[in-house]
């Protein structure tokens, strides 16, 4: 990737992103990469203003993200993004982000649709005009996100009530809720030790606010575990895999 694409923010880490070990959660890196996505979009003249007087919408498909090394509070990193390869009804979405030396700490992917709500379905990327300030190319850069596989006997299950905090500006519940959810669905005697190395996310269709979701939960191996995430008709709206590895150590401030 040439870095004169990449759209760059600085990003401070404070107390609100960080667990107890003085690092970024997962969620906030994740939280982070939703921001950046949105703030490009916008210094394009393209961004959730523009698109909303057009009734378009972009919605996540899939990430895959990659986690060498957390960020930590008072860290102020830099958070990029890039459009890649759009071919369809699938635009493809880089991210990364970076230490203040330019070293590489996360590093992630994203599948994206363009809902047309006039229309009431998702409609093709070169279909519209506006998204050609992200410049698509069909041989651009491509990333095939893996698929997850199924789970047939579950560990544990954990219900969550959809509040109304949830619920972004498209009326649904925003994308990163969904591994907020699953983060806690993670055993307590488990998720003390560990930290997420890499995740994936494939989003199947949309809570809203007063549904009752519930998180099912399989460690699949040592390294490995797997979320479904359903609705209280069973409707499957999100699985999640995620890659555990021992939790980076609390600094001694002693």
């Amino acid at each position: 990737m040439n870095k004169s694409n990449i759209f760059y923010q600085d990003q401070k880490i404070y107390t609100y992103d960080c667990l107890q070990n003085y690092c970024a959660s997962p969620v906030s890196v994740l939280n982070y990469f939703q921001e950046i996505a949105l703030e490009h979009s916008a210094a394009l003249k393209a961004g959730p203003y523009e698109l909303d007087r057009m009734h378009l919408a972009w919605i996540v498909v899939k990430y895959h993200i990659e986690i060498i090394d957390y960020p930590k509070f008072l860290q102020t990193v830099r958070v990029g993004t890039w459009a890649g390869a759009a071919q369809g009804f699938i635009a493809n979405r880089g991210f990364v982000l970076e230490d203040e030396d330019g070293k590489t700490m996360v590093k992630g992917q994203s599948h994206w649709m363009m809902m047309d709500f006039d229309k009431d379905h998702i409609v093709r990327v070169g279909d519209n005009e506006i998204n050609n300030v992200y410049q698509f190319k069909e041989d651009g850069d491509k990333y095939r996100i893996p698929r997850l596989k199924r789970v047939a006997d579950w560990d544990s299950h954990r219900q969550f009530a959809v509040r109304y905090l949830d619920i972004d500006y498209n009326g649904h519940v925003n994308n990163v809720r969904y591994l907020a959810w699953a983060f806690e669905a993670i055993p307590a005697d488990l998720i003390s030790k560990v930290e997420v190395a890499d995740f994936d996310i494939l989003y199947k269709e949309q809570a809203k606010f007063g549904d009752v979701v519930t998180v099912c939960y399989k460690k699949t191996d040592d390294t490995h575990c797997r979320m479904d995430i359903q609705n209280q008709d069973g409707l499957l709206l999100c699985q999640i895999g995620m890659t555990l590895r021992p939790a980076s150590q609390k600094p001694n401030h002693e």
